[in-house]
């Protein structure tokens, strides 16, 4: 039994991932630190052998798993599983994020972000680069960035692009707790939390490569195209109301970049009205 106390907690969030899933925790005990560390594990219902295969890591790794169970899908009823289910009983004062079809791929990953914000005061947030993976097969394997060095994130390359991915995510856990008004916007979380990160500190890219994020899952949920471009409208619109939104509770300390992405993002909105028009006529 390991009686020191927990300094970084890792956040990993489940559905369905029975295929991915193992290797997502097998990076998790991979790590090699010289501080402890946990693993809240949250299940989301899943309706495959995701929770079995969970549970058999939280048996052979006690000391490391905690596994948090529902009788009901979570997600689909709006609740914020970080803040309200897994960031309660989050002992760290560091989170980490990793999501259950994703993985770490640096057993080093968790003590590098450790050690960069035991000596930057000023970070809130260090992230490093990440392998982006077209699971269809379309693309080819690419990166997020191609930093070279330690980069601190400019307010464009926060507010405007996207440099680094949620895999690689490493909180001061006062950075993490989001205020009420951004709970509401689920579907780009992680957009949102990179957003108050920047308000509230520095936020710093390592240059290593240290995880692997999935996306095009051909097991996942199929949609046609009309259904797609439709939701895209209804993001585009909830990401303006976002950073509306943000830009009131930062008291406007960020105007000109958010201004700039609140343009690019209503310049979307006739642009895929175009494409939804021009697969009606295809349809009669």
């Amino acid at each position: 039994m390991d009686d020191r106390k927990v300094d970084v907690s890792v956040l990993c969030l489940s559905y369905n991932q029975e295929r991915h899933i193992a290797r997502c925790l097998d990076g998790f005990v991979n790590q090699q630190t010289d501080f402890r560390y946990e693993v809240l594990v949250h299940d989301d219902c899943s309706t495959d052998g995701t929770l079995q295969v969970i549970i058999d890591y939280e048996r052979r790794y006690p000391n490391i798993f905690t596994v948090v169970t529902e009788e009901e899908n979570q997600y689909s009823k709006n609740v914020n599983i970080y803040e309200d289910i897994l960031l309660p009983i989050a002992e760290g004062q560091y989170i980490a994020l990793c999501e259950g079809d994703d993985y770490w791929t640096d057993p080093h990953k968790l003590q590098k972000q450790y050690d960069f914000m035991e000596n930057h005061s000023e970070c809130s947030l260090v992230c490093h680069n990440t392998v982006v993976h077209d699971m269809s097969g379309a693309r080819q394997d690419f990166l997020f960035n191609d930093w070279k060095q330690i980069h601190k994130l400019t307010e464009d390359e926060v507010y405007i692009d996207w440099k680094v991915h949620t895999t690689s995510y490493f909180f001061r856990k006062e950075v993490f707790h989001r205020p009420e008004y951004a709970k509401k916007y689920f579907d780009f979380a992680d957009y949102v939390m990179l957003c108050i990160a920047k308000d509230r500190g520095e936020v710093y890219s390592l240059p290593e490569v240290m995880s692997f994020y999935n996306f095009n899952n051909p097991e996942g949920i199929t949609v046609d195209n009309g259904t797609q471009l439709n939701k895209q409208i209804e993001s585009t619109i909830e990401r303006i109301e976002f950073l509306q939104d943000f830009d009131r509770a930062t008291e406007h300390r960020h105007s000109e970049v958010i201004i700039k992405r609140m343009n690019y993002l209503m310049q979307k909105i006739p642009e895929i009205n175009k494409q939804l028009e021009a697969l009606e006529k295809r349809r009669q």
